[in-house]
C-alpha cells in the first residue's frame, strides 16, 4: 500500500512539474514586443546594419569592456531580420529556449531519467532564465554555451572514471563551446576556467587526459587572453572609471536575492542545503570525489564568487545580473541534490513541483510584465519636444558607462523622428546651452540621487527645480549656475 502511495505521489510530483515547465518555456516567447532597456538600446547601437561594421569594431566594440561576439552575432541577426524589438528579443529567446532541450540531451549518460527530467524542468521554469531570456543582451548565450561545457565537462570526468580516454568530439565541444562563452561574459570565462581547472584535476587523479586538458585550456586562455590586456588597459586609463559603487553588504544581499526571489525563498535554499549536504557527507564520506555532478558545480560557485570578491577590491563586479552565469551550475547542484533526497526519501519528490511553483509565482511578479517599455526614454523625448518644445536637448553621459560613439545612436533611437532635436552631450563646451535662455534642458538616462549630486559637483550646477522622472531612471530637468562659494 504504501509502495503505491508512493507511486502515486512520485508520478502526480512529475506531471505537475512538466505541466508547469511546459507552460514556462514558452513564457519565454510571450513578451517579444516590449521596448529595449538603457542597456539594449547599446546592443542596438553595435549592431545597426546602417552603420559599417569597420565603425562599429572601431569606435565602439574595441573601446567597451563589454566581450564583443554576442553585439557581433546580433549585428548579422539583424542585416536578416527588421531592425525590431520583436526580432532582436527573438534572437536571445531562441538561445534560451534551446538550453532546455540541450540539457536533456547533453546530461552524462550515466544520469537515471529523473535527475535528467528534474534538470530540463529547472532550466525550463527557471525564473531568471524566462526574464532575461527575452534581454537583449549576451546572456541567453552566455547562459547556454555554460550549459553546454559545464555538461560536457560531466561528461569528460565520467570517461576519465572509467580511464577511458574521452571521445574528441567531447573535447572539442567543451573547448570550442567554452570560447565562445568566455567571449561572450567574464562571468562565463570564469565559470568555463574553472570546470577546465576542475576536468584537471580528475584527469591528474585518473592519470587519463592531462595533456589535452591542460594544452586544450591553454589554447582557449591564450586566445581570450588579448581582449582582457584591452579591457585592462581602457579601465587603467586615467580617464576610466568605474560607474557601480555600492555598499559591500547590500551588493550581497541584492546578489542572494536576485537569484534566489526573495528573503523566504533565500531561507529555503539555505535549508535545503544544508539537508542535502549533511545527507550527502553521511552516505558518500569516502565516495564524495566520485560525485564530480556535486564537486563541479559546487566548485564553479564558490571559485566564482572568491573570484568576483578579489578583483571587486579594485573594481566593484558585485552586481545582481552579472551572477546570472552561476545558474547553470547552480540548477545541476538542485538537480544533484533532489536526486539524492528523493532517493533517501521518496516522498521529498515534492521539492521539485514545490520549486517549479513558487518559480511560477515570481515569474508573474516580474517588472516587465507590468509595464512593457524598460525606460522611460521614450517618454523623456515626447516630453522634451511636445512640453518643454526645447530643440536641444544636452544628455549626462559621464557616468553612462559606454563608448561615447554609441551614445548618438542610442538616444536617437528614441527621438522623435518628425522633430528636429539637437542631441549633445553635456560637456563644459557645451554647458552655456543650458544657463542661456531657452534653456536647453538636461537629460540623465540613468538618473539617481547620487548620479545628481555627482552632475551638480562636475559642472558646478544646481537643477531649477525636482527633476522629471520617466520610467525608472530617467530623469529631464533645466539647470543654472551654482552660486559661488565664499572664501
Amino acid at each position: 500500500m504504501r509502495q503505491k502511495l508512493n507511486h502515486i505521489i512520485f508520478s502526480v510530483s512529475l506531471i505537475i512539474s512538466a505541466v508547469l515547465g511546459v507552460y514556462l518555456f514558452f513564457q519565454r516567447f510571450a513578451h517579444l514586443s516590449s521596448g529595449f532597456s538603457y542597456d539594449e538600446l547599446y546592443s542596438l547601437a553595435t549592431a545597426l546594419p546602417s552603420v559599417p561594421f569597420s565603425y562599429i569594431w572601431s569606435e565602439i566594440l574595441i573601446k567597451d569592456v563589454n566581450l564583443p561576439l554576442y553585439n557581433i552575432l546580433l549585428y548579422g541577426w539583424n542585416h536578416l531580420f527588421p531592425l525590431e524589438p520583436f526580432y532582436m528579443r527573438l534572437f536571445n529567446t531562441l538561445a534560451s529556449a534551446a538550453a532546455v532541450p540541450l540539457v536533456w540531451f547533453l546530461a552524462p549518460k550515466s544520469w537515471p531519467k529523473y535527475p535528467r527530467f528534474t534538470l530540463t524542468a529547472l532550466t525550463a521554469g527557471s525564473f531568471l532564465l524566462i526574464a532575461f531570456g527575452v534581454n537583449i543582451r549576451a546572456y541567453s548565450w552566455a547562459l547556454l554555451a555554460a550549459f553546454a561545457f559545464t555538461l560536457l565537462a560531466l561528461r569528460i570526468i565520467d570517461a576519465l572514471a572509467q580511464h577511458k580516454h574521452p571521445a574528441k568530439r567531447l573535447w572539442i565541444g567543451f573547448f570550442i563551446t567554452g570560447l565562445l562563452g568566455s567571449y561572450m561574459h567574464y562571468f562565463c570565462s570564469a565559470i568555463f576556467f574553472i570546470a577546465a581547472l576542475v576536468v584537471f584535476l580528475y584527469a591528474c587523479a585518473y592519470k587519463t587526459g592531462r595533456k589535452t586538458a591542460f594544452w586544450g585550456t591553454a589554447l582557449i586562455f591564450a586566445l581570450w587572453v588579448p581582449w582582457v590586456i584591452n579591457t585592462y588597459k581602457i579601465m587603467a586609463a586615467p580617464t576610466g572609471s568605474w560607474w557601480f559603487v555600492a555598499p559591500l553588504a547590500r551588493s550581497t544581499w541584492d546578489v542572494i536575492s536576485f537569484l534566489t526571489g526573495g528573503a523566504a525563498m533565500a531561507g529555503f535554499w539555505l535549508v535545503f542545503f544544508i539537508v542535502a549536504a549533511v545527507s550527502l557527507i553521511h552516505e558518500k564520506r569516502a565516495r564524495i570525489f566520485s560525485c564530480a555532478a556535486i564537486i563541479l558545480p559546487l566548485a564553479q560557485i564558490i571559485l566564482l564568487v572568491a573570484t568576483v570578491f578579489v578583483v571587486s577590491l579594485k573594481y566593484n563586479l558585485w552586481l545582481d545580473r552579472y551572477f546570472l552565469l552561476s545558474v547553470p551550475p547552480f540548477l545541476i547542484l538542485i538537480t544533484q541534490c533532489l536526486a539524492h533526497l528523493q532517493h533517501r526519501h521518496a516522498i521529498l519528490v515534492i521539492l521539485l513541483p514545490f520549486i517549479l511553483v513558487v518559480w511560477t509565482r515570481q515569474y508573474w511578479n516580474l517588472d516587465y510584465l507590468k509595464n512593457p517599455e524598460y525606460t522611460g526614454m521614450k517618454e523623456a523625448f515626447h516630453f522634451v519636444t511636445h512640453t518643454l518644445k526645447a530643440d536641444t536637448v544636452l544628455v549626462d553621459v559621464d557616468k553612462t558607462g559606454y563608448p561615447e560613439a554609441a551614445l548618438p545612436l542610442m538616444f536617437n533611437y528614441y527621438a522623435p523622428k518628425n522633430h528636429s532635436l539637437k542631441i549633445l552631450p553635456l560637456t563644459q563646451q557645451n554647458l552655456p546651452l543650458a544657463f542661456t535662455y531657452p534653456k536647453a534642458p538636461v537629460l540623465l538616462p540613468l538618473c539617481s540621487r547620487i548620479h545628481l549630486i555627482y552632475a551638480n559637483l562636475d559642472y558646478n550646477m544646481e537643477e531649477d527645480r525636482e527633476p522629471y522622472i520617466f520610467g525608472k531612471d530617467v530623469c529631464v530637468t533645466t539647470i543654472h549656475p551654482a552660486p559661488a562659494i565664499p572664501k
